[in-house]
């Protein structure tokens, strides 16, 4: 009896842990893909963001993307996991200055090379986050003129 009962237990065990792991295996593709779409939707506000900051705060020295070589770094939570555990992921903006701009806008543009005084920026917003032991990095480049 005592043979019996151990016997099935063991079975028992071994059947619950075949078919957690095959649940583990299953969800870890899906997992992957979540990043991916949050991922996404997250990397185009920034790109929505940058396009429709207005140009006086994106130019001043309190703007969110500051000059080249200075950036920001911001931890942000891009979203949640079905059962609420939270996706975190770092938001790195910077921006570069067009060669042909003004010098009083970070370029080396003359009257002569930039007669209307024209302003261009790269607005650049990278979003790095892990899954496992890899790291992903998605980012969006804004030109933004006036």
């Amino acid at each position: 009896m005592i043979v019996e009962l151990t016997l099935a237990l063991a079975l028992l065990s071994a059947i619950g842990i075949t078919v957690f792991k095959s649940s583990l295996d299953l969800m870890a593709p899906r997992q992957w893909t979540i990043y991916q779409n949050i991922s996404d939707a997250y990397i185009s506000y920034e790109q929505a963001y940058a396009e429709r900051v207005s140009f006086e705060v994106m130019t001043s020295g309190s703007s969110p993307w500051p000059v080249y070589p200075s950036r920001t770094t911001t931890d942000v939570e891009i979203g949640k996991f079905p059962g609420g555990a939270a996706i975190m992921a770092t938001v790195i903006r910077t921006k570069i200055a067009d060669a042909n701009n003004l010098p009083a806008a970070g370029g080396n543009g003359t009257v002569e090379t930039n007669p209307s005084e024209m302003e261009t920026w790269q607005l650049q917003s990278h979003l790095t986050y892990k899954i496992g032991d890899d790291e992903y990095v998605k980012s969006r480049t804004v030109i933004r003129s006036q």
